[in-house]
């Protein structure tokens, strides 16, 4: 699949931001880290210890304090990503469908920690699991993209299946992308599972309108699908009906919104009727989901 040219050219110079528990670990990258060592950007001075590069060793500060004192570095490391995309049933839903966005955004923000320099891992689930390679630098972005793009929405499998993939094959303090609409029974546990890990979760909720205000349904007895199970229910469509929906949905939101919030994780909600180009260069800019 191909990124628009704009979203693409802004990503280029972008990466994915953290709120501080993810962290960068292993490998070349572009990420200060936790790690001190050999580089360019100074860190701090420490006591000398047999064994360390006497190259290391600062001749000002040794003399000042007439004990062997050594400079430390920055080192620079890649963070862990992982996006997982939800091509389940359920995203073929709505109006628009909600499943073209979704992995029009999975594949934006794969993109964007590859540009940033960090290695980034795609899985998908619907009728199974599916997990790329952990890859690094933009020349893999063919790749994973055609990756993602091959996902298509059918099946049933759970996100508390993808995370337990995805995060068995991610380091602790990871990062995971999640893009999908998180409406099933499962999904709050399911997201629990990857803070249980020490994994930071960026949230992607995508919506379909008719989802966030059913009002369009119009009024009266009208019957409901569930797309994935085949089950369907008859409801009475009045203000009343819809006014319960609304605050059932905005109920449930909130609380997906505390537990990741608890743990150091972001919701961002979006409609399936917004263009990929808006929310990138717009919104997740704005909102520091990219930086």
């Amino acid at each position: 699949m191909q990124l628009p040219p704009a979203v693409q050219q802004e990503l280029a110079r972008r990466r994915l931001s953290s709120t501080g528990r993810a962290r960068a670990q292993g490998g070349a990258g572009e990420r200060p880290s936790r790690a001190k060592g050999s580089g360019l950007e100074f860190a701090d001075h420490r006591p000398y210890a047999p064994g360390d590069d006497i190259r290391a060793l600062d001749a000002q500060v040794t003399a000042r304090l007439g004990v062997p004192v050594v400079r430390e570095y920055v080192v620079h490391q890649q963070l862990p990503i992982s996006v997982v995309l939800d091509a389940s049933t359920s995203m073929a839903t709505g109006t628009p469908a909600k499943f073209a966005l979704a992995q029009q955004l999975a594949a934006a923000l794969a993109y964007a920690g590859l540009a940033g320099g960090d290695s980034v891992q795609a899985v998908t689930f619907g009728n199974e699991v599916r997990s790329s390679g952990r890859m690094q630098g933009v020349n893999r972005a063919t790749e994973l993209l055609g990756f993602l793009g091959r996902a298509q929405p059918a099946g049933r499998m759970t996100l508390q299946a993808a995370l337990t993939h995805a995060a068995a094959s991610a380091p602790r303090g990871a990062l995971v992308v999640l893009v999908g609409d998180f409406l099933a029974d499962s999904d709050p546990q399911a997201i629990g599972h990857a803070h249980s890990r020490a994994q930071e979760v960026l949230a992607v909720q995508v919506l379909a309108p008719d989802e966030l205000d059913p009002t369009p349904l119009g009024r009266g007895l009208t019957r409901l699908e569930e797309p994935e199970t085949g089950s369907s229910v008859s409801v009475f469509l009045d203000d009343a009906t819809v006014s319960a929906y609304r605050r059932a949905l905005d109920d449930w939101n909130a609380a997906l919104r505390i537990q990741l919030s608890r743990h150091g994780g972001r919701l961002i909600q979006v409609r399936s009727d917004q263009a990929v180009q808006h929310l990138i260069l717009r919104e997740f800019l704005a909102r520091g989901v990219i930086r």
